[in-house]
């Protein structure tokens, strides 16, 4: 008699789970079950409760949203949630040649030091993504943990379990090439860079505003574009050749960037708007949880089960008969609990003779803590030339001829203008830059080009 372990995993799978994506302005909540060849949304409703409404009272808005699946008839527990990914930090970082159960490890070692935050302060996901030549990379997203502890604690109100939380990068996978995604989601826009396999950037940048307030910027917005894909390494961005648009303001946002995103060598396709009622991100997410694939940024760190465990064991045998692996079953806790009484004896001893150092070294540890905030690694002179490159315009009338910083952060730029009212409006850019402050006007001279030369005091800017 052949033990099918992969029939018994089969059948203890889930086949249902509740997918909860918070929005700008709403929360959509959709119940999944498992069909005969995928998951199949069941149903789904949607609940007029922000995103920043759930940060500010998630009691509240955990007790709307139990009346409102209760209302619907869904009992489902098990949850998949998506969250902004405005949320979320981002940085990118080459992945070495380590064991798999190391490698969170590592990343939450790199992302403390890319962030200059603790890794008790934040929550990590990551998605890996692979370079034309094979080296593998994988861009880091760390959300604050009062915001995941307040998405849990809306999921503890409306009596939910967690089991999948992470961001909603609605539709960004259902096509593997490269692409360029700009999910439109209330005021503002996710850009998601996908490449290799995986997501290789992603940003948050102001949308278009309602009518009736001010104007959408489209130059800033492209020039932001352009910013983060300069950013990514080479042989990705010559892979970036498409665009695409979701969401409820696709059109509008496809219509008014056009121009300025073709300049940049992307394909425009044509858009339509995404329905404003539709299940949301976590739909996409939840049918990867309950056909256990992974799920890009996953910031619930996934527990292998006990029965999980002891299957695998039993696979790794190949063909048994039921007889020797009922036999195994019943041996094998004895041999644990022998096993694992000896070690924590050993450990014990072991402790006793490092307790002192651990005491020694978590004081340190506390101490370095404490001081981490006089120490800076960012490349302040790399942000401050980032900012004034920023402040000049694409058209080219207006260039630097030259640059110096003094060491009291006092920088003095002497460039060339074609005309008084693009210096003026270089001027106007930098008062608006963040960083620079005493912005003076040293000298100005000539008619075509105007030659100028402007100091300021440079002030960086963290997060």
């Amino acid at each position: 008699m052949k033990l099918d372990v992969n029939e018994i995993v089969k059948r203890l799978r889930a086949r249902s789970a509740l997918a909860i994506t918070l929005e700008s302005g709403r929360i959509a909540a959709s119940l999944l079950r498992t069909g005969e060849n995928e998951a199949q949304v069941a149903q789904s409703i949607s609940i007029p409760i922000g995103d920043q409404d759930v940060l500010k009272d998630p009691e509240k808005a955990g007790r709307e949203l139990a009346a409102a699946l209760n209302g619907a008839g869904i009992r489902e527990r098990r949850s998949v949630v998506c969250l902004p990914p405005g949320w979320a930090l981002t940085a990118s970082s080459d992945l070495p040649e380590v064991a798999v159960e190391d490698l969170r490890g590592y990343l939450e070692l790199r992302a403390e030091r890319e962030f200059s935050i603790s890794a008790g302060d934040f929550r990590l996901g990551y998605c890996e993504y692979r370079l034309p030549d094979g080296r593998r990379r994988a861009t880091l997203a760390a959300l604050p943990s009062k915001k995941i502890e307040a998405v849990e604690r809306m999921l503890t109100a409306a009596n939910r379990q967690g089991a999948s939380i992470s961001l909603a990068l609605d539709h960004c996978f259902t096509q593997p090439q490269a692409k360029l995604h700009f999910l439109t989601n209330g005021n503002h826009i996710d850009v998601v860079i996908t490449a290799g396999g995986g997501v290789a950037g992603l940003r948050c940048l102001p949308g278009p505003a309602p009518v009736g307030e001010a104007a959408f910027d489209v130059a800033g917005f492209c020039r932001e574009v352009r910013i983060t894909l300069g950013r990514l390494p080479e042989p990705v961005r010559q892979q970036v050749r498409a665009a695409e648009f979701a969401g409820p303001a696709a059109r509008k946002l496809c219509t008014a960037t056009r121009n300025g995103l073709s300049r940049m060598g992307l394909e425009i396709p044509d858009c339509t708007d995404a329905p404003a009622e539709g299940p949301g991100a976590a739909a996409d997410a939840a049918r990867l949880f309950l056909r256990r694939k992974p799920v890009a940024f996953e910031l619930v760190v996934p527990e292998t089960k006990r029965w999980q465990t002891v299957l695998q064991r039993l696979d790794t045998a190949g063909r048994r008969k039921l007889v020797v692996a009922a036999a195994a079953i019943v041996l094998l806790p004895l041999v644990l609990v022998i096993i694992r009484s000896q070690t924590e004896s050993h450990l014990e001893a072991q402790w006793s003779s490092m307790e002192a150092t651990a005491d020694e070294l978590s004081d340190l540890q506390q101490k370095i803590h404490l001081y981490h905030p006089w120490f800076d690694s960012t490349p302040e002179n790399l942000d401050m030339m980032e900012t004034l490159a920023t402040a000049f315009p694409d058209a080219n009338d207006v260039w630097a001829k030259s640059v110096q910083v003094g060491d009291d952060s006092k920088v003095t730029c002497t460039g060339f203008a074609r005309t008084h009212p693009a210096l003026l409006a270089f001027l106007d850019r930098m008062r608006e830059q963040p960083g620079i402050t005493a912005l003076q006007v040293e000298l100005i001279r000539g008619e075509n080009p105007v030659q100028f030369t402007v100091t300021y005091q440079w002030v960086p800017q963290h997060d």
